[in-house]
């Protein structure tokens, strides 16, 4: 008697399979998860060829493990340009932003943001041999220099009275300028001045002066069009400052860099999504 034939039941069966597959996998959303970062920011965000460092970077993938995108092939890591590291409205083209995007007490209206994920402040830069105290009104009639459209070079009128305010693309180009001599100084948030401080060429030219500017939080910045990921997101930030991985991302990339002395204690309570 010949046996009937199997293997089309079994390709059916597998069919059948990958189709209910494809269906959980479009229930669940997305295929990878595109995370906007900084690459023009030692310690914090840095790209080197194909390799992407600092802890900013290294967050955005502690957070998109955390969400379900655990290998490298599952996060694409997207460059924000300086002048859109720090948006004020509308809509991003990233799943997530984790580029120094700050907010005051009240967030804009519509945009969704969790945290803070980091403390820092506005710092400024000077020549290493720079002698006296430099603060921003001893910058009356000295040319300073910021990143082009960011939040700092929004308020840099008011923040510096009377300085001539030069605005450049890239921080490195304003920190290149301030070595050449072109400029007098360079202002921007500390943590990444104090990244280029200590990296070559610029490691024992410039020194960052501790200016007592206030204190900056930042936030992850959430894609408008989910807005369950949103909860999720803060769920996963809370679980990585809870568990510890937030604070050894912060030493391996900015305190064992030699950017910081010490590890702070993590911005808390997390907000956002409420």
């Amino acid at each position: 008697m010949p046996r009937t034939p199997r293997p089309r039941r079994r390709r059916a069966a597998g069919l059948a399979l990958a189709t209910v597959a494809a269906l959980v996998t479009a229930a669940c959303g997305r295929d990878s998860l595109v995370v906007g970062v900084s690459y023009d920011r030692p310690g914090l965000g840095l790209r080197v060829l194909r390799d992407q460092s600092g802890f900013e970077s290294e967050l955005a993938r502690d957070l998109a493990a955390r969400l379900g995108y655990p290998g490298k092939k599952d996060v694409n890591l997207s460059n924000v340009p300086e002048p859109r590291a720090t948006p004020t409205n509308g809509a991003v083209p990233y799943d997530l932003l984790v580029a120094a995007y700050p907010t005051g007490t009240t967030p804009p209206a519509g945009v969704r943001l969790v945290g803070p994920y980091l403390r820092g402040g506005q710092d400024i830069a000077v020549r290493a041999g720079e002698q006296g105290q430099v603060t921003p009104r001893s910058l009356a009639g000295r040319r300073v220099c910021l990143v082009d459209g960011t939040h700092l070079a929004r308020a840099a009128a008011t923040t510096f009275p009377g300085a001539k305010l030069a605005l450049r693309r890239t921080l490195s180009t304003c920190l290149t300028e301030l070595r050449q001599g072109t400029v007098d100084a360079v202002s921007d948030e500390g943590l990444a001045l104090r990244g280029y401080a200590s990296e070559a060429p610029f490691r024992g030219s410039i020194r960052v002066v501790g200016a007592d500017m206030g204190t900056i939080d930042y936030y992850v910045r959430v894609t408008d069009e989910d807005a369950a990921l949103c909860g999720r997101v803060k769920t996963a930030l809370e679980e990585s400052i809870k568990d510890g991985s937030w604070a050894r991302l912060y030493a391996d990339q900015l305190v064992k860099t030699g950017v910081v002395g010490s590890v702070p204690a993590p911005p808390s309570p997390v907000t956002g999504c409420s």
